[in-house]
């Protein structure tokens, strides 16, 4: 009798989404997915990620495979150890939830869960453009900036699990924007997507980005991409975006590149689709700032998981369980 082959369950816990995956060695070969119930009662939600986790082990036995294990990801203060999602912005309600035992009950399977930046760094770390780094940095660049170190191949989670917070290292003293986490002038306020459609904006107003302005005069929203879609046709301001946005997160790479010393830079989430144009300022000012040696060894790259990078993530720290 031929014995199933072993894969797991990959969960990303979103604000608009719960997705969750059968993988399989870093391979994703079934997805299913429903919208975030963000004002649900924990138990209710809870009980939903539980049938699409059973789903999957239907769909699992349909295919000959063997679920050993479910991976959550969650964006929030995640005690990843003790299975527990302490708060979470994607989920309001939620205070303290022993939510891996919880899972348990309801499924019969072990569940590890940890805050969504940490499993994507995990990820891209076995499958993506971590591969072959024992001590990394990995960011998610987007709304927020979020981050996780791993040193020796394994998650730094901190003394209180607040480690990567990288978003809120102060980067403007004095008359800096005001930031949700309660500072100003935090590395996201100046390197979040807020930052790169004011300054875009900036640049149309003055008349310094006209194929940018073109582009809005068509009625097209001012996104990101639409900045990136500019700057690739020539767009001076447009390019001038990134390489501002860029020398921020290199000026506080720069930093990180001294004091951890990683072998890899992994940048993710939505910031990270311009690609060159912002890898290209980033590297620029980690040399500029950083000591030589440490400057010399890092590689700076763009994760190569996409959307599929969460419950890839998610997937191999339910290997660790």
């Amino acid at each position: 009798m031929n014995t199933p082959k072993i894969c797991q369950i990959g969960f990303d816990v979103g604000g608009t989404g719960l997705k969750a995956s059968l993988v399989q060695a870093g391979q994703i070969l079934e997805t299913v997915t429903v919208n975030t119930p963000a004002q649900a009662k924990p138990e209710e939600t809870i009980a939903l990620m539980a049938r699409l986790i059973l789903q999957l082990l239907n769909r699992a036995t349909e295919l000959k495979l063997k679920v050993n294990a479910v991976g959550m990801g969650i964006a929030g203060l995640i005690d990843g150890p003790n299975g527990i999602v302490i708060t979470s912005p994607n989920l309001p309600a939620w205070k303290n939830v022993p939510l891996s035992q919880k899972l348990q009950e309801h499924t019969g399977l072990p569940v590890k869960i940890d805050n969504d930046v940490r499993s994507m760094a995990l990820g891209e770390m076995a499958y993506g453009a971590g591969q072959n780094a024992e001590n990394m940095l990995c960011l998610t660049v987007g709304t927020g900036v979020g981050s996780a170190i791993i040193i020796k191949g394994e998650i730094y989670r901190g003394a209180s699990l607040t480690a990567g917070e990288f978003g809120h290292v102060m980067m403007v003293s004095e008359g800096g924007r005001n930031c949700g986490c309660g500072n100003r002038g935090c590395l996201e306020t100046v390197a979040g997507t807020e930052a790169v459609l004011t300054l875009a904006q900036q640049y149309v107003q003055k008349g310094l980005a006209p194929i940018l302005a073109e582009k809005l005069a068509t009625g097209q929203a001012l996104t990101p991409q639409l900045v990136s879609e500019a700057a690739e046709a020539g767009d001076l301001g447009a390019r001038a975006v990134w390489q501002e946005i860029g020398n921020w997160l290199g000026l506080a790479l720069a930093g990180a590149v001294n004091f951890l010393n990683p072998e890899k830079i992994v940048i993710g989430g939505g910031i990270s689709a311009a690609g060159e144009l912002l890898l290209t300022p980033i590297k620029q000012a980690i040399q500029l700032h950083a000591f030589a040696s440490p400057a010399k060894t890092v590689e700076v790259l763009i994760a190569t998981l996409g959307n599929h990078a969460g419950m890839i993530g998610a997937a191999v720290l339910a290997q660790e369980e």
